[in-house]
């Protein structure tokens, strides 16, 4: 079976954001410059210093690097724990960036604004999210896909254009490649 593109696969999964296009290079710019400027993770471990990287935060939010990076739902108990439209405020620490620019540029309104990293080798559950969530790759590599439990799979180029993925329907992702997939990802608040 051959991989679908954008234009056989189902517009119900997958629409392209016309109105916008964005500098791949000040992306990945943007991207070094917010490596540069994290904080160490809470937990003082090297490792977890890239993970669960926000851009929006919430009013009073204790770690507005990370506050966008937790669940909309709690994984034991199932409760809500907020609300997409609660992520209204862009990091000021990050003011100067391509991201504040893209945040701005964006004809939608986003939620939670995050770079999520997907190693060689990790896998997500399938599962549904609650909106809709639009990515821009900013590394990735042919072998780091969406997959939806009707056996599409979706590439995401690094070609400076915004994805929104249909992620009301079950879906995963994976990197099946052999270097890291970067995402800028925005979920849709509207």
């Amino acid at each position: 079976m051959a991989t679908p593109t954008l234009a056989t696969l189902d517009r119900d999964l997958v629409e392209l954001v016309e109105s916008v296009r964005l500098d791949h290079a000040e992306i990945v710019h943007a991207w070094q410059q917010y490596v540069e400027r994290v904080p160490d993770a809470p937990s003082g471990r090297p490792e977890d210093k890239l993970r669960r990287l926000g851009l929006t935060h919430r009013a009073g939010a204790e770690d507005v690097w990370r506050d966008a990076g937790n669940g909309q739902f709690d994984q034991a108990t199932g409760a809500k724990n907020f609300e997409e439209r609660e992520f209204a405020f862009f990091n000021e620490a990050l003011k100067d960036t391509y991201f504040a620019e893209i945040h701005r540029l964006l004809p939608f309104r986003a939620g939670r604004m995050r770079l999520v990293t997907l190693h060689p080798g990790e896998i997500y559950h399938m599962h549904t999210d609650h909106s809709r969530v639009a990515h821009v790759a900013i590394t990735t590599n042919e072998d780091s896909r969406l997959l939806f439990r009707s056996g599409h799979t979706y590439h995401v180029p690094t070609d400076g254009r915004i994805h929104i993925l249909n992620t009301l329907r079950h879906h995963s992702a994976y990197n099946a490649g052999g270097t890291d997939r970067i995402h800028l990802t925005m979920t849709l608040a509207d």
